[in-house]
């Protein structure tokens, strides 16, 4: 299906570029896998997009989702997600300069007409951020801080479902700061991304706890668990004793 796009695109005059991100342009892409691409047009106005991606593969269900990007379930249920943009638009890419990680150039260029598309991506300067820094390690805790707070007051009034919904987002702070500890920031812009492989037994165990069915006490004793790991990698981190004090106010 990628080699249906880049086909397409090379014989429309129409298209300059594509740019594909994702699991497939770092060695990561299976039968499973999501296709996702930036189509950079010359012209836009009288562009039917949908029509164009029935092209690659029969299409099942094509829709508009919450961020703006038009999502295909193909009939081979491959999941397709489609951006379309003029070239003037193409200055995107570097507004994620310094906030994501880049794949190979070579790998995330399918198509690039006007070398427009390669001529953007040399201007980014940070191909892999930092995510180890000190800056980030206190902004991370802080925010964890902030999920905790507000979980735990959601199960003090009994809000259950609410408080479950909560704890996803404790968990995605928890994450972040188990891959600084352990050095595994490799899916950092999708933390749970093959967590079994990235860290070892006894830090996804500890994680495993932070975990809860929809039922008051799975609930507690997952918050529970999460203020228990929350302190150990404060710890681990050598996180400021202001927000370690805090965490044990909200303990």
């Amino acid at each position: 299906m990628i080699a249906n796009t880049k086909s397409l695109a090379l014989t429309d005059k129409n298209i300059s570029a594509v740019f594909m991100y994702g699991s497939f342009t770092k060695n990561e892409g299976d039968k499973y896998s999501d296709i996702e691409f930036y189509i950079f047009l010359n012209d836009k106005e009288n562009f039917l997009s949908q029509k164009w991606v029935h092209q690659i593969h029969p299409v099942a269900v094509y829709f508009t989702n919450e961020y703006g990007s038009e999502v295909a379930i193909f009939e081979n249920m491959v999941r397709g997600e489609f951006h379309f943009l003029t070239t003037n638009e193409m200055k995107v890419i570097n507004s994620w300069d310094g906030m994501v990680e880049f794949s190979d150039f070579n790998k995330m260029i399918l198509v690039d007409k006007d070398n427009l598309l390669l001529n953007t991506l040399n201007q980014i300067k940070t191909k892999a951020p930092d995510r180890t820094t000190n800056d980030n390690i206190l902004w991370l805790s802080q925010s964890l801080l902030n999920v905790l707070l507000t979980t735990n007051n959601l199960i003090k009034r009994q809000e259950y479902a609410h408080a479950y919904q909560s704890l996803s987002n404790v968990q995605k702070y928890l994450l972040w700061l188990i891959r600084i500890a352990t050095s595994q920031t490799k899916h950092w812009e999708s933390p749970t991304k093959s967590l079994e492989k990235d860290i070892d037994q006894t830090w996804y165990s500890l994680f495993q706890q932070t975990t809860a069915d929809l039922n008051p006490g799975s609930i507690k004793t997952a918050f529970q668990k999460s203020l228990e790991l929350s302190d150990r990698l404060f710890n681990n981190l050598n996180v400021d004793e202001k927000l370690k004090e805090i965490l044990k106010r909200i303990s």
